[in-house]
């Protein structure tokens, strides 16, 4: 018990580092932490089976954090290795995205260029076996740390595939994948662009200035930003992508919190090429953090209009902080006010220790508008679009991966295929034929009220696996109901302030 008891005095020395000990409440909590080391001793010696000390200690800090707010976490290795393949965007591997479909690992998305893709390796395959090892009972964070892997070095896979019969090897050999934050960016017509930013890693502010500069080069002169469920990520590229919309010298955000070194004004730097454009900011329920930033930013100094769904919410700012062992904690260390002064951030008050100060206080836009909003936690679209949602029957062929096993199996039978296609009756029908013969049942009300849905999801899966994502933005973007609308509104206006007067804003 040595180690635990080194363990115990040095959390104790830490927390006096900290002042938190020089207080009234200091002998009990020396008094705590010395219960807290004797009960891990009895658990240790006398629990009924033999148990890991390392884990219960783990536990143990994931309670304390737990206590706090949701977004406090201690980090495993796994944890922590994966939060840096977010924040980065790179790592070494082969380049699809994977999922479990019914108990089985599944290809759900090649990345365009990587060795997955170059393969041949298709959404819906099924990976039966890694390196010859079953992946049979295998989840799928153990599936991906196989297949994830030093550049260089190979990996084998072996892959069940609808419609194809026996099994087909692969030997692929791992690269550094870089994970795109723009998945997308192109023309709704002549004169508006549109740009899609999935996530907020390394690099995304320069990934929106390129294609800012492209789209300019085509004649853009009104724009589309969609951070619908994006779910943020970094702070500093927050910043570095509202700055690409801000004229120079503007507040974007501020931090604040406990300690000095939180507290933290962010301006924008550069002038905005797109000033005095039109600009549409797409948002819904699950845009949070960095998105929010950037929506808020240019909602507050009137620089473009916000559509769609209220956010989610998250206005705190997450300190990583590296601990023995390649763990890490992540804990809230401030939190982050857009240029009006709203906090984006609703917390669970009744549970956690984070309150919002600014709940239902009033603020003004900063841009010459002067449009009053009511602070509560979120940012709420200037113009409230309503969601569609999802039929149960949808998210049932989704969950067993039958519009993957169908739409890639058509491909391999129509290998003419051209852009433009559309979905006939008689392939509804096929479909419909298809995910009965799988197990599925429905009645055939449930399907028809469905047919619309349907027809989407298999257009857009058939077209990325024949064109890829540029080919599968088409097709979305020619029938998403809130780009339509954003496009109408556009059409309508020459200049930002034309945009505000349409939606009632003089």
């Amino acid at each position: 018990m040595r180690k635990k008891h080194i363990i115990i005095i040095v959390l104790v020395a830490f927390l006096a580092g900290y002042g938190l000990l020089a207080t009234n409440e200091s002998g009990n909590l020396y008094q705590l932490l010395k219960n807290f080391n004797y009960v891990l001793k009895l658990v240790q010696e006398n629990y009924v089976q033999e148990l890991n000390p390392s884990d219960l200690v783990r536990s143990a800090i994931r309670g304390m954090l737990s206590k706090l707010d949701p977004h406090s976490v201690y980090l495993t290795q796994r944890d922590y290795r994966e939060l840096r393949i977010h924040t980065t965007g790179k790592y070494g591997g082969l380049g699809f995205v994977v999922g479990r479909v019914k108990d089985v690992i599944t290809v759900i998305s090649p990345f365009e260029g990587t060795p997955a893709y170059r393969a041949g390796l298709q959404p819906g395959d099924r990976i039966i076996k890694i390196d010859e090892i079953p992946t049979a009972g295998m989840g799928v964070d153990e599936a991906v740390s196989k297949m994830r892997g030093t550049p260089g070095t190979s990996v084998n896979l072996t892959i069940e595939r609808e419609g194809v019969e026996g099994l087909i090897d692969f030997h692929l050999v791992r690269e550094i994948i870089e994970l795109k934050n723009v998945q997308y960016f192109g023309l709704i017509n002549p004169d508006i662009g549109y740009i899609r930013v999935s996530g907020f890693s390394e690099g995304v502010g320069a990934e929106v200035r390129v294609a800012i500069d492209s789209l300019l080069a085509q004649g853009v002169k009104k724009l589309i930003l969609d951070l619908r469920t994006n779910p943020g990520g970094l702070l500093e590229q927050a910043v570095e992508v509202a700055d690409n919309f801000l004229p120079s010298g503007k507040l974007i955000v501020s931090t604040k919190g406990r300690v000095a070194k939180s507290n933290r004004d962010y301006y924008s730097t550069h002038e905005s090429k797109t000033q005095g454009f039109p600009l549409v900011i797409l948002v819904n329920k699950a845009s949070a953090s960095a998105s929010e930033i950037v929506a808020g930013a240019i909602q507050d100094w009137d620089i473009g209009l916000v559509v769609g769904d209220t956010t989610f919410g998250k206005g705190s700012v997450q300190t990583v902080i590296p601990i023995e062992g390649n763990e890490a904690v992540k804990l809230t260390t401030a939190r982050y006010y857009i240029p009006s002064g709203r906090c984006i951030d609703i917390s669970d008050t009744t549970q956690f220790l984070l309150k919002n100060p600014t709940i239902g206080k009033k603020f003004n836009s900063l841009g010459g508008l002067n449009r009053e909003f009511v602070s509560n936690g979120s940012i709420v679209p200037d113009t409230v679009l309503e969601s569609e949602k999802t039929l149960p029957i949808i998210t049932e062929i989704q969950r067993n991966g039958l519009f993957m096993q169908y739409t890639s199996k058509w491909v391999r039978e129509h290998p003419k295929v051209q852009k433009g296609f559309e979905i006939s009756p008689q392939m509804l029908q096929d479909f419909k034929a298809f995910i009965k013969n799988k197990g599925m049942k429905f009645t055939d009300s449930e399907f028809d009220s469905a047919t619309k849905s349907i027809k989407q999801i298999i257009k857009s899966m058939i077209a990325q696996d024949k064109w890829g994502a540029k080919g599968q933005y088409e097709v979305l973007l020619s029938e998403d109901p809130w780009i339509q609308f954003s496009s109408k509104l556009l059409s309508k206006a020459r200049s930002d302030k034309d945009l505000f007067k349409l939606v009632g804003v003089k």
